[in-house]
């Protein structure tokens, strides 16, 4: 008897502290009103946040920024005398302006757009679903532009959380203006993570804001599990990504930027494989540079930024610049383009990754239309 007793113990202790390593604990919901740290949730991959968890429910978020949110469990009381500089969030958020497309994507993969009612995207320019259906039904307004939006709306709504991209950066007056407002904004900084599988980890940063972080635990796993089950044995194929600008401008993934990661996840050789290894972003490129470097890349993935004119031929990415016409992967057709919705999808790029993997060990080119990617003919 008493030894099925200790393995009733044990089996509780390891349950226990494998739930505190997937999140945090919420042993003793009866705190109320302080701040007792419990422990710190346990991140993967993610650089760009933190997470302290406290008895009762609260949580307190870091940014990389410095900025911080008190998370308040609904129906517990704010606790006294905290730092100036803590943002307190009262739980549950149902009133939320979103201006980040990462964030909309995280959100909707754990069923949390119902929290929203303001977006700074106009309708036309969202890719998904979810949000445009929102939007249309009268549940997500347009607020304006994020760097010229409404303050008058804004006002007069009183939005719990303003959710941002980094373009907040470059516009410090709008920030000036919400604090004006007493508004509480934040800005999402998963764009700046540079492993893919980080910027899906975000997602429990959004499972703790609108109570879904199981939801979260589960969506993170499955996209690490897309990853992990890929297995991708190095295929000695050299890829290259970039984009053209409408002046004629190239600009080149950076080797440190989370794309090449998801190239040499899926089994890929990044090229150029020394450009600005410690560096996100891209790197510009005038015609002739950019030949030399993607002349003899086995496989090229045009990322599309346009709207309006996407290219589907190979005549039509020459026709940008006589020179691509000698370059290998034009020669042998394997040039895959994205589709418009690549800059809104952040909770499936274990997905787009294993479409990436599809895409340079196809034996033929037989195969030309894949979720995230598709083949210019």
């Amino acid at each position: 008897m008493k030894k099925l007793k200790n393995i009733l113990i044990l089996c509780v202790m390891i349950t226990v502290g494998l739930f505190c390593l997937a999140g945090c604990s919420s042993l003793s919901d009866n705190v109320d009103g302080k701040l007792e740290f419990d422990s710190a949730m346990e991140l993967k991959y993610a650089q760009n946040f933190s997470v302290d968890c406290y008895k009762g429910g609260y949580k307190i978020i870091t940014l990389k920024d410095g900025s911080r949110y008190l998370t308040v469990p609904e129906g517990k009381s704010v606790p006294e005398n905290l730092d100036a500089d803590l943002v307190v969030l009262q739980l549950p958020l149902n009133n939320v302006c979103l201006g980040s497309t990462s964030a909309a994507s995280l959100m909707t993969g754990i069923d949390a757009l119902n929290a929203v009612t303001l977006t700074t995207q106009s309708r036309d320019s969202w890719y998904i679903d979810e949000v445009g259906a929102a939007m249309d039904s009268g549940q997500i307004a347009y607020i304006g532009k994020y760097d010229t939006p409404d303050y008058e709306m804004l006002a007069a709504q009183q939005p719990q959380l303003l959710i941002y991209s980094g373009m907040l950066d470059t516009h410090p007056e709008v920030s000036d203006k919400f604090k004006e407002l007493g508004l509480n904004y934040m800005v999402d900084r998963s764009s700046d993570e540079q492993h893919p599988l980080a910027r899906v980890e975000w997602v429990k940063l959004f499972g703790i804001l609108f109570d879904k972080e199981t939801e979260a635990q589960a969506l993170f796993e499955e996209q690490e599990k897309v990853v992990d089950g890929i297995k991708a044995e190095p295929t000695g194929k050299s890829v290259l990504a970039f984009y053209r600008t409408t002046k004629g401008d190239c600009y080149v993934r950076n080797a440190g930027d989370y794309f090449p990661k998801m190239i040499d996840l899926a089994g890929g050789t990044y090229t150029p494989g020394d450009l600005k290894q410690d560096e996100g972003g891209t790197t510009k490129m005038d015609s002739e540079t950019f030949y030399q470097t993607a002349v003899n890349a086995d496989y090229i993935i045009y990322i599309d930024f346009s709207s309006t004119e996407q290219i589907t031929k190979l005549d039509e990415l020459v026709a940008k610049d006589p020179l691509f016409a000698d370059l290998k992967a034009v020669k042998n057709k394997t040039v895959w383009s994205t589709r418009q919705d690549f800059w809104q999808v952040t909770a499936t790029l274990g997905n787009m990754i294993s479409d990436i993997n599809t895409a340079i060990t196809a034996t033929d080119n037989s195969q030309d239309e894949l979720t995230y990617l598709y083949r210019l003919q």
